[in-house]
């Protein structure tokens, strides 16, 4: 009889066992949204984030979110999962704030508003800016741009988040050897050239590009002052 009980006792345990582990992979979260993320679609952010086959399970989902090691996502701080009901979650998502890239040995250094490298990825983003004409010895991601002029850090910095502001379709912003500005948007350049009066000349051409987007050619604004009221498009040969 002691035997059979013990079987008994065994057969039930493997029977719950294999009831707790179904239920496990069934029983799943169905509902997922999103709040904050612009970079991915939800289902890329779904696949990142729940990459276990049990992953969406409503008990294990809760206790990696908040017992567990958040996952190591390109372009996201941080994220936070919050439950509305036992299959039903709400994720808010914290990007990393990025304002522009330089290319260094085929990838892309995305740098944030301090100018600390946040990203390094082959992925094009869309709305970021491009910095060309500079040199770089070395880059150490999660440190800042390895500029030795504060001054040109410092422009670098003012500069990105001025065309942010104004919301410039910007494609590249080069900078000739001596720190010399040329914007490029579309087919169109704008000679910025020195820092002096650099909002009023971004502001300038926030004005300007309305009235000439789609044409192809060159407005120098280096010699701008308070007083400068008109440009001239040197429009390219065809």
């Amino acid at each position: 009889m002691k035997r059979k009980h013990r079987l008994f006792i065994v057969t039930g345990g493997l029977l719950l066992l294999c009831l707790l582990c179904i239920g496990f992979y069934v029983i799943r979260i169905t509902s997922v949204t999103y709040i904050g993320n612009t970079r991915y679609t939800e289902e890329e952010l779904t696949e990142l984030l729940f990459d276990k086959p049990y992953s969406l399970n409503p008990i294990y989902c809760f206790w990696e979110s908040n017992y567990g090691e958040k996952k190591q996502i390109p372009f996201i701080q941080s994220y936070d999962i919050n439950f509305q009901s036992w299959n039903t979650i709400q994720i808010q998502i914290y990007e990393k704030s990025i304002v522009g890239y330089v290319d260094y040995k085929g990838y892309r250094m995305y740098f944030d508003k301090d100018g600390i490298i946040v990203e390094s990825s082959q992925e094009a983003l869309e709305n970021v800016i491009k910095i060309e004409g500079l040199y770089f010895s070395h880059m150490v991601l999660h440190q800042k741009l390895p500029i030795e002029e504060e001054k040109i850090f410092n422009l670098i910095l003012s500069l990105t988040q001025m065309l942010i502001r104004y919301e410039l379709p910007v494609d590249k912003v080069y900078f000739d050897s001596d720190y010399n500005i040329t914007i490029y948007i579309d087919k169109l350049r704008f000679e910025i050239g020195q820092d002096i009066y650099l909002n009023e000349k971004i502001a300038k051409v926030n004005d300007l590009l309305p009235s000439i987007m789609g044409l192809s050619g060159e407005i120098n604004m280096k010699e701008f002052t308070e007083d400068t009221e008109e440009f001239r498009l040197k429009k390219d040969k065809e």
